[in-house]
């Protein structure tokens, strides 16, 4: 998922979508939805009441872009989609599948290419309406929708007819021919309690996505309601339409101030312990850092200038947390522009970027040196294999001239965008600062409001010339890194960087059934994407969080957006 480097402020003291991720910088997915996520804004609107019995404090940060499962990629958003919405499957504790809505693992025939889902039942909608699997036919087919455009709709281009139905051309087909395709997409209900998916081709990662926010059930009624009868907008993201299958009803949205959920009472096998979350959206770090201080939050980032306060009082040391993320920041440079057309000057400013020395200097030791893309521990992850994007300035300088640029001399103006906070300035002059030092090159830095810089990212079109952005894991598959973010049919990553080679393997890799040959072959596409470029990839996050002694059972989990029973039902708050 995209990890803006904003979003995570409040967590690492960085900037980061999937986001879209990613998108959209320190969490690990317990840091990206049970700490919440923390974005650029001016300041508290309106401060989280004091302690009240029964309810849990959070910061959400920048106001969501869109909470519509159908389209979401960022971090922040795909937080509060997930209280509010349950797939067919979930992630245990050891992030391994169990059913969700689900009441079984899958019946898998036809070597693996068609797999068949019963409901559980009895499970419903927050107003009590039966969940069927009609609803899900209809929330994967809305996810492909070419009209609806959504960021991950290609998670189901392994699905017969998908890849079809969404790149279609509207403008060239009929309403009848886009309905004949939309029809040919192998996911069918076959009853009201069996939903069965046709694949492509047996895929070891495809399981994983069922457990994500990709093709939650929908309800046709309540979108074409919210939309005003157009079934293709997200305005039905609204309290009164916005009605899941979840945890958590969300009652109440004060747009770029609060939000509100209550648990779902119609919630199986029964509703969460937690009654009700108030979410601030609290942007500025040094705000949301006294807002934990004033005991309007239950749950803080730290970020590298507020940890000697933590570090020297004894109480704020004891309800201090630290644990390393799932995410990888890097610097982006759209390929599509000069002069990052060039691989040479490309890898001259991944050479140039001084990953240690930010490390420690800037973020205060807050984060591991990233040379590959996939954080170490995590699958898809190379400890001896690959040739790294390092720092070495000789060679960046040495790049840059055989690109026709000694010195920087030559080159177009560089602007760099970034997500408007204090902190992200801070950081975004530390690179230009790299960039002067070690290839001669003035970056012109270029703050950009919180929703704004998320919507840049989402097109690219749009997307900035260079840009701070990060990867977050959404479930533990090198094909969830490799594939998702950097395939040239991606949706969640603008750099324009097209490899065919690229492609050809990690379109292999998905596919194979032998363990080692599907690592050798992502092995193989990591070291292009090293080589080429398209982004230089800075450091991995590691969370520094205040959790309030109130929160009992509070356990750092890598997949907690997806809230998975084993947080839902443990965590709970003593008054």
């Amino acid at each position: 998922m995209v990890a803006e480097l904003h979003e995570l402020d409040d967590q690492e003291g960085g900037e980061v979508t999937r986001r879209g991720l990613l998108v959209r910088a320190g969490t690990s997915a317990a840091a990206a939805s049970l700490l919440s996520l923390g974005g650029p804004a001016a300041a508290l609107a309106a401060p989280a009441a004091q302690t009240q019995s029964g309810v849990l404090r959070l910061n959400q940060g920048s106001e969501p872009q869109t909470v519509d499962p159908q389209k979401a990629s960022f971090v922040g958003e795909i937080g509060i989609i997930m209280r509010v919405f349950r797939n067919l499957l979930t992630f245990d504790k050891d992030q391994n599948l169990i059913p969700d809505q689900a009441a079984d693992l899958p019946v898998v025939e036809d070597d693996g290419t068609t797999l068949t889902f019963t409901l559980k039942p009895d499970i419903t909608f927050s107003d009590g309406v039966p969940v069927t699997a009609h609803h899900f036919e209809y929330g994967w087919k809305r996810h492909l929708d070419p009209l609806v455009a959504g960021d991950y709709a290609f998670t189901g281009y392994n699905i017969v007819g998908a890849e079809e139905y969404n790149t279609a051309n509207t403008k060239s087909l009929s309403a009848a021919q886009l309905q004949a395709l939309r029809d040919a997409v192998g996911v069918t209900a076959l009853d009201g309690s069996t939903i069965q998916f046709r694949l492509k081709s047996a895929a070891p990662w495809f399981m994983s996505v069922l457990a994500t926010w990709c093709g939650l059930p929908a309800r046709q009624d309540l979108i074409s309601a919210g939309n005003g009868g157009n079934e293709h907008e997200s305005k039905w993201t609204e309290p009164a339409t916005y009605i899941g299958n979840g945890p958590y009803i969300l009652t109440e949205w004060e747009h770029q101030n609060r939000m509100h959920m209550q648990a779902n009472p119609n919630f199986l096998p029964a509703p969460a312990p937690i009654k009700d979350i108030e979410f601030a959206m609290i942007v500025e770090d040094a705000v949301q850092f006294a807002a934990y201080l004033n005991d309007e939050l239950d749950v803080a980032g730290v970020s590298s200038p507020n940890k000697p306060r933590v570090d020297g009082d004894p109480v704020l040391r004891s309800q201090f947390h630290q644990y390393p993320g799932s995410c990888d920041f890097y610097i982006g440079m759209n390929t599509q522009r000069p002069p990052f057309d060039n691989q040479k000057v490309r890898a001259a400013f991944s050479y140039a970027l001084d990953r240690t020395g930010f490390v420690r200097n800037i973020l205060g030791g807050q984060g591991i040196p990233a040379r590959q893309f996939v954080p170490p521990g995590f699958p898809g992850y190379y400890e001896f294999e690959l040739e790294e994007q390092t720092f070495n300035p000789t060679v960046a300088q040495r790049l840059l001239a055989e690109a026709g640029f000694p010195g920087g001399r030559g080159l177009p103006q560089i602007k760099m965008s970034f997500s408007s906070t204090a902190l992200n300035r801070l950081r975004s002059e530390a690179i230009a600062s790299d960039y002067k030092k070690h290839l001669g090159v003035d970056i012109l830095l270029d703050p950009v409001e919180s929703t704004a810089y998320t919507a840049m990212l989402k097109k690219q079109e749009t997307t900035p010339q260079m840009f701070r952005l990060g990867w977050c894991q959404d479930y533990p598959d090198p094909q969830n890194w490799y594939s998702t973010v950097f395939h040239s049919k991606s949706t969640v990553s603008h750099t324009g960087w097209k490899s065919a080679e690229f492609d050809q393997l990690t379109e292999q890799a998905d596919i194979e059934q032998d363990l080692d040959r599907r690592k050798e072959l992502y092995r193989q596409a990591a070291q292009i994407l090293l080589n080429e470029a398209p982004v230089a990839f800075h450091y991995y996050n590691v969370a520094w969080a205040l959790v309030k002694p109130r929160i009992k059972n509070f356990r750092p989990d890598p997949l907690e957006y997806f809230f998975g029973e084993h947080n839902l039902y443990n965590m709970t708050l003593a008054d």
